[in-house]
């Protein structure tokens, strides 16, 4: 994997907001908006489709359709730079805010582990 500083990521139009992009710039990542591209509005799988395309992971609240999307694709063989998962808690103050998506993401990528091909759920890295 490149160092982090290299790293961009893709937001999911559900995480697709200036505070969160404002903070993993911040970290020095490169943050792809589809706001700011035109992709704004394409289903999950256009998104997946257009990241893989390009070798971006994709950073999503959309957990469950996504790690769905991720077992149609292996089961598929198709490939993908990765999926960063944020899944909602059913105790809403336990829920991840921008700053622990970001706390995350950075000890994820600290990890070394690799995230191609991967469905990561965020909420165990916090």
């Amino acid at each position: 994997m490149a160092s982090t500083s290299d790293f961009i990521i893709y937001l999911d139009d559900d995480l697709d907001k200036n505070r969160l992009i404002a903070l993993l710039r911040r970290e020095g990542w490169t943050v792809v908006s589809p706001r700011a591209i035109g992709t704004s509005g394409f289903s999950d799988e256009e998104h997946l489709t257009y990241c893989s395309q390009r070798g971006y992971p994709i950073l999503t609240r959309n957990a469950r359709d996504f790690r769905q999307l991720h077992e149609a694709w292996q089961a598929q063989g198709k490939q993908h730079a990765g999926i960063l998962a944020v899944y909602a808690e059913r105790d809403l103050g336990k829920n991840m805010s921008d700053y622990d998506i970001v706390r995350a993401v950075k000890n994820f990528l600290a990890s070394g582990i690799s995230i191609a091909n991967q469905f990561v759920v965020l909420n165990h890295w916090r």
